[in-house]
């Protein structure tokens, strides 16, 4: 009967810290014409990463959403949005340490750098991007 209820305990622990992993996609669908309205959609994922700080997805969508504003930005859609993009850069680096083959954090984060004009740490992304994320079974690519 223990073992019974011992499994059944470590079966809900469990199944809660998978539930703590997921996390909803970043709200791409609108614009956030207000910075208010942009702090209240980062609130989950700054929420989740501080409940869980090895949450790879979370430190992902919150770096994306920084990416996002600052593209409305730079349509003119979020005019509060001109120095969030470099607050993008920390939370994609962490999802990738924390999940090396997330391959969606290694593109924002290239588009973060290249916003940024920083090119050499783009290309060194890339390179960084391919070795980590390319099966070993393909054959080799030749860049030169």
């Amino acid at each position: 009967m223990r073992l019974v209820a011992l499994s059944a305990v470590l079966v809900a622990l469990l199944a809660t810290a998978a539930l703590a992993q997921v996390v909803a996609p970043f709200n791409v669908t609108r614009l956030y014409k207000t910075e208010a309205d942009f702090t209240r959609a980062l609130q989950p994922y700054q929420q989740a990463v501080q409940a869980n700080a090895r949450n790879a997805r979370a430190h992902y969508w919150l770096g994306y959403a920084y990416v996002f504003i600052y593209r409305q930005h730079l349509g003119g859609a979020a005019p509060y949005a001109s120095a969030y993009l470099p607050r993008a850069v920390q939370p994609l680096q962490e999802a990738i340490k924390l999940e090396p083959t997330m391959i969606q954090a290694y593109l924002v984060l290239h588009d973060a750098y290249a916003l940024l004009g920083e090119y050499g740490k783009a290309d060194a992304l890339a390179e960084e991007m391919r070795q980590r994320t390319r099966p070993g079974w393909l054959a080799p690519i030749n860049l030169n």
